[in-house]
């Protein structure tokens, strides 16, 4: 429910804006631990999202259109991520494992005769290639009211690349290079405490610093060739100019609280606060973000197996969230801007996620 407001209504020519859509998504995740002769000190994981409305979206839109910059696209995409863990002592765990994500890259060429209007010629290979970035941490148990956590994303991206090329018979060949980042995560460094206050109430601490100062520009940049020898022309050829984001590296606290009223039940609680790594969009650009709220509610009830066919129990888990972009002002340095004086932008974005969880051992 993000909304782009201007105090004297949108100038006639403003590109409308893009807001992201709503999404149904369904995520899965498998960790079990092997036994043996190294006693469940070994656990592998695996998890998978996979959106069911949008699969996976790349998009590129042009610098002029406001759209949200951190919460555009990136709930519409495939995530996988695998992870082992080892407990080398019984105060002290690691993991280490990858997070994985696609790339594009394809290529056209088309034979066109303009002077009968027909297609000769079309070829057309696109390949999907995949990326990886590397996930770790490591967990000290000190003591069994004390948890402390540190842990390191790496960040990840998905490059695509299309090169088209038109030959267009006694004219000339055109050549379109397109090329880019979509979906891009930066890189993160969480530190964070955890401490059992009682038996049954557990309070976390988390800092988050992202590296949103390595972000590449979202834009599509665009390098166009016409060889126009059959009309003897020269090369005459088009490139996009970068766009620079001006992006900042962020910390950002996290709290939560788990408080267990039974051994059925329990009710949960998270606040975190995001401040944006973009300064106000006054130029050319339009990357919408400000800083952001996070409140999240939740709880959970564990029952028997329903079916009776294992005695490990089932819970169940509903969680709300609500991350509220605050209301932000984008003025326009340049007073023949197509957007005019500018613009404030902001508003919530809700979640809802419903858990199944079965424990088999």
């Amino acid at each position: 429910q993000l909304d782009v407001s201007y105090a004297a209504g949108a100038p006639a020519d403003a590109p409308a804006p893009a807001m992201p859509q709503a999404n149904v998504g369904v995520h899965l995740g498998v960790l079990f631990p092997l036994g043996g002769l190294i006693e469940d000190r070994v656990a592998l994981a695996i998890g998978v999202y996979l959106p069911t409305v949008q699969v996976t979206r790349v998009e590129a839109l042009d610098p002029s259109t406001p759209q949200a910059y951190r919460h555009g696209a990136l709930a519409d995409k495939i995530n996988l991520a695998l992870a082992a863990a080892f407990e080398l002592h019984e105060t002290v765990s690691v993991g280490l494992g990858f997070h994985f994500l696609g790339g594009l890259d394809g290529t056209a060429d088309v034979q066109l005769d303009l002077l009968t209007q027909r297609f000769t010629r079309k070829d057309l290979r696109v390949d999907v290639t995949g990326t990886a970035g590397l996930t770790g941490g490591v967990l000290i148990r000190p003591d069994r009211a004390w948890r402390l956590g540190l842990s390191f994303r790496d960040a990840l991206r998905l490059d695509y690349r299309l090169i088209t090329r038109i030959d267009l018979i006694d004219t000339g060949l055109l050549t379109a290079d397109i090329r880019g980042v979509a979906l891009y995560t930066p890189q993160q460094i969480t530190a964070a405490v955890a401490w059992a206050a009682r038996a049954d109430l557990d309070l976390t601490l988390d800092l988050v610093w992202s590296r949103w100062s390595q972000a590449p520009d979202p834009a599509a940049d665009f390098a166009v060739t016409l060889d126009g020898a059959p009309l003897g022309l020269g090369e005459v050829s088009a490139e996009t100019t970068p766009v620079d984001l001006g992006a900042q590296d962020t910390l950002a606290p996290h709290l939560g609280a788990e408080w267990r009223p039974s051994p059925a039940w329990a009710v949960r609680a998270g606040y975190a606060w995001s401040p944006s790594p973009l300064p106000a969009q006054t130029g050319y650009g339009n990357y919408i973000d400000s800083d952001t709220h996070q409140i999240g509610l939740g709880g959970g009830f564990t029952f028997a197996d329903p079916l009776a066919m294992h005695s490990a129990p089932v819970t169940l888990d509903l969680t709300m969230q609500v991350t509220w972009m605050r209301g932000r002002a984008h003025p326009k340095a340049d007073p023949q801007d197509v957007h005019g004086a500018g613009y404030q932008a902001g508003g919530p974005i809700w979640h809802g996620v419903l858990t199944l969880r079965h424990d088999f051992i």
